[in-house]
């Protein structure tokens, strides 16, 4: 009897904080949809009488009331918010690509050869991951600076390899970890180079490890807003991240609607990427966990 009610005191609880984390993530999301689609005087409304789409089309043609409501946005971002998405997709998929790229064969290295020195460079990789990046600004910025890169989209996208690069090292290496080695080694016996078996042999399989590491890489570059604000001064450069900071005027949200179509959108963005490659990516988690 004892042990009946135990269950169903656990089912409870675990119900319980079900429903607690769904609503949890659902009042926001549901909040903002639903500023996003009202008109100004009805913004802080619980349920919208009337419902407008002006909000997202504001994203991409603003009108002449959308900037006069404003109160100074459009005069400080004159351009329309898909300059600002387009600059943030050219960024994230720079700093996903190189970061993928590099930090696989960074990981197959960790996984595959045996070398002194070779666990002081894991831990150095894995240093870089939990590094707190805000202590960098200084040095970033020079180096930027001195580069050329400063205020340039190219120059972000290479800072960001401070984000995607060790993640992709190290979840690539864990995946190649847990790929049979004799696979390589059956074709080095049938005359493949070490690249050509990387290539033929060992990429294809890695297909999901790629796919996650992107993903991932990506999420990070696209929500950065410390290093662009660092290193971009020009409102045609800008991302989203910044372009989202100039809805708050004095401490206060001059337009709630314009904010809500915008962090609905930014959310979409990746949300969507995930959708599209999703069994790859829970393989890849579920495999890149073997060894990690």
């Amino acid at each position: 009897m004892a042990g009946h009610s135990g269950k169903i005191l656990n089912k409870i609880i675990i119900a319980v904080g079900v429903i607690l984390l769904l609503l949890w993530i659902i009042i926001p999301t549901f909040w903002a949809f639903k500023t996003s689609i009202s008109v100004p005087e009805e913004a802080w409304k619980p349920i919208p009488t009337k419902i407008t789409l002006d909000n997202y089309l504001s994203l991409f043609n603003p009108s002449l009331e959308a900037i006069l409501r404003g109160m100074g946005l459009r005069a400080t971002l004159p351009d329309p918010m898909i300059v600002y998405v387009t600059n943030s997709l050219i960024v994230s998929l720079t700093a996903s690509i190189i970061g993928v790229i590099f930090g696989s064969l960074a990981g197959y290295n960790l996984a595959r050869f045996n070398y002194r020195g070779k666990k002081i460079v894991m831990w150095l990789v894995l240093f870089a991951y939990v590094f707190p990046v805000f202590i960098l600004m200084v040095p970033i910025l020079v180096m930027m600076r001195y580069l050329g890169l400063y205020n340039t989209l190219l120059g972000l996208s290479i800072v960001h390899l401070a984000y995607t690069l060790p993640y992709s090292t190290l979840i690539m290496r864990s995946y190649f970890s847990g790929i049979p080695s004799v696979l390589e080694e059956a074709a080095l016996i049938d005359g493949c180079t070490r690249l050509e078996a990387l290539w033929r042999v060992v990429v294809p399989v890695a297909i999901p490890g790629f796919v996650t590491a992107f993903i991932f890489s990506f999420t990070l570059s696209w929500n950065d807003l410390l290093f662009a604000l660092i290193l971009l001064n020009s409102s045609h450069k800008y991302t989203l991240p910044i372009a989202t900071t100039f809805f708050l005027w004095g401490g206060e949200i001059v337009d709630p609607g314009g904010l809500a179509a915008t962090a609905i959108f930014a959310g979409i963005v990746p949300s969507v990427l995930y959708m599209l490659v999703q069994k790859y990516v829970v393989v890849g988690l579920v495999k890149g966990a073997v060894k990690a």
